[in-house]
């Protein structure tokens, strides 16, 4: 399994974040304590093979919402490009992004079945950032050691980019759009994020 495969799988499992915030209630949760928190019921969704794979899909994608920062990781992915965009066109491209990051993972769900995550430690960097580390462990596949990125929003943390031996996953989707955007034109880089929005659609059964 590919380096950014396997670090898709464990941003998968991050999704479920939300059952943690809905047992805790009002409480504030260091990032670290909701990770461990939550990780059981994230590995439940991602082992049970007697759930639809559709249902698992959808329900991992539901939580993707919630507890994934997708503007900022959509803004970061485009760069400089974002300020070439309208209003509209930057709603549309937001949830063009969405979608792309959504098949990506999902789309790989069935391959999470023997996967697990060891979450190590915790880095502040200032009162409303976090660093959360982790390995991911897959067999006959090397330990892979990644770096979630979370900032505080009210109560609650949210992922707004993950680390995977020091390569930033949005840096990295960042290099791929410019490819596309110098060599094609922005036009192109949405049509194929259109692309990717129905493939999501087909991945969980909606028209």
């Amino acid at each position: 399994m590919s380096i950014w495969l396997r670090c898709a799988a464990a941003l998968t499992l991050l999704l479920c974040l939300t059952s943690a915030s809905s047992r805790a209630a009002q409480e504030t949760l260091t990032p670290l304590a909701k990770v461990k928190l939550t990780l059981g019921d994230a590995l439940a969704i991602v082992h049970d093979q007697q759930m639809p794979l559709e249902q698992r899909r959808q329900g991992l994608r539901d939580l993707a919402d919630r507890n994934l920062d997708l503007p900022r990781m959509a803004r970061g992915s485009l760069g400089s490009h974002w300020y070439e965009l309208s209003q509209t066109e930057r709603d549309e491209y937001v949830s063009l992004f969405s979608a792309f990051i959504e098949a990506a993972y999902l789309s790989q769900i069935q391959d999470y079945v023997r996967l697990n995550i060891e979450v190590t430690n915790e880095r502040s960097t200032s009162p409303n950032y976090a660093l959360v580390d982790a390995i991911v462990k897959q067999p006959h596949e090397d330990d892979l050691p990644i770096t979630f990125m979370l900032e505080r929003h009210g109560n609650d943390w949210m992922v707004y980019d993950v680390r995977v031996e020091n390569v930033s996953m949005i840096e990295n989707y960042r290099g791929q759009f410019d490819h596309v955007i110098k060599r094609h034109g922005l036009a192109k880089l949405l049509n194929d994020l259109r692309m990717k929005q129905k493939q999501l659609a087909a991945l969980i059964g909606k028209p």
